[in-house]
């Protein structure tokens, strides 16, 4: 996301750049001008990998209707959701402070008023092209991407309690594994996939606080770290390029879009003939397999940090730009999925996989252009300042 949604505008000195938190040496006499504090800085590296994340998202979003039409949609669709979300909820904690300063407010009364505003946008479009009015989930139940919204807006409210705790890490885990044993745990104001990537917010956060990633090692990254990332990364899309019938044994698909609880995960999605009906067996299997899934997701996530570039490029400017890109792609993909472009193209094979990724991409790259953020800054980031009390 954009610093209104992942992190705050003004932010530094952070993990990648260490040498961002020394301040630059200063004339013996400086003027009164020059006394005042540089504005903070962004760091390339951050934005580069919220643009290769948010891309991600995009693809995602555009098989997402035809995925288990061909292996190689059900494969990649697999292996992006297994990480990309997990991903940017890191990012987006480790841009966060557990306080309720006046910025902090007014960036999470932001976050709120650009949902509610776009669940109104939703409401519009289906009333305009369906014909339906909003029904009893209407803003109880976040319109498709806007989950993400109503989550980040509750994790930044529930960190300065989690971070009181003398374990903070460890208490958010165990809410991770312990939110499909409620079946009330649900879509509900995104209720199940906040405390399923709790874990990851609550590391972003850590990894700022504790300097986890300050050292060499990952600022800047040996050829063997990056060569383990990147073998990390294909080791796992090719395992899933190759189970071609992997969707036969296990839908692993709907485990990963972290919305049911585990009886219902296990009903959706058994793995095999494993299908487990008793509280205790569907207790401690739905636990085992979410741990088993978030430790792969933190994995690659660490693996996709690991690789991503860290030099000012092209792709930097638009990392500054990605809640229009999330957005603003829903209506674009929404209209592709109703006008049958993306069934069209994807009845091609792997030829319709691969050029529905590159209509992805292309999406996603113009979404990011300047004059996007001109046009639509007033629905992505309405000004709340008149909400908020002064002084």
């Amino acid at each position: 996301m954009n610093e209104s949604a992942a992190a705050p505008a003004s932010a530094a000195a952070t993990p990648a750049d260490p040498a961002a938190a020394r301040p630059a040496a200063q004339p013996a006499a400086a003027s009164p001008a020059a006394a005042q504090p540089a504005p903070k800085r962004r760091i390339a590296y951050w934005d580069n990998a919220r643009f290769l994340l948010i891309v991600l998202v995009v693809i995602g979003h555009v098989i997402s209707t035809v995925r288990t039409d061909s292996s190689l949609g059900f494969a990649l669709y697999s292996f992006i959701y297994l990480f990309h979300m997990p991903a940017m909820i890191l990012l987006s904690g480790l841009f966060s402070k557990p306080e309720a300063s006046p910025k902090a407010v007014a960036s999470t009364v932001q976050l709120l008023a650009t949902w509610l505003l776009w669940e109104g946008v939703w409401a519009v479009i289906r009333a305009a092209v369906e014909g339906r009015a909003p029904g009893s989930g209407f803003l109880v139940n976040p319109s498709w991407t806007l989950w993400f919204l109503v989550t980040l807006a509750t994790m930044r409210i529930l960190l300065p309690y989690i971070a009181r705790l003398r374990h903070p890490l460890l208490f958010s885990i165990a809410l991770a594994l312990a939110s499909g044993l409620l079946p009330a745990v649900g879509t509900a104001f995104s209720a199940s996939r906040t405390m399923v990537f709790m874990p990851f917010f609550v590391a972003g956060w850590l990894i700022r606080e504790r300097g986890w990633l300050d050292g060499q090692w990952f600022t800047r990254p040996a050829r063997a770290a990056r060569i383990g990332a990147w073998a990390l990364l294909g080791a796992v899309g090719i395992v899933f390029a190759v189970a071609v019938h992997l969707q036969d044994f296990w839908r692993i698909d709907r485990w990963l879009t972290w919305r049911d609880d585990y009886l219902t995960a296990f009903e959706r999605g058994p793995i095999g003939d494993w299908q487990p009906t008793e509280w205790v067996s569907v207790s401690l299997g739905g636990i085992a397999v979410t741990a088993l899934l978030l430790a792969m997701a933190a994995a690659l996530t660490l693996a996709v940090l690991i690789v991503a570039p860290r030099r000012q490029s092209i792709i930097t400017v638009w990392g500054a730009r990605t809640l229009y890109v999330y957005l603003l792609h829903g209506p674009v993909v929404w209209v592709l999925r109703e006008t049958g472009v993306i069934d069209a193209v994807a009845a091609w094979g792997v030829a319709g996989v691969l050029l529905l990724t590159a209509i992805a991409i292309a999406i996603a790259l113009l979404l990011s252009m300047t004059w996007i953020t001109r046009v639509f800054r007033v629905i992505i980031e309405p000004r709340v300042d008149w909400m908020l009390r002064r002084g």
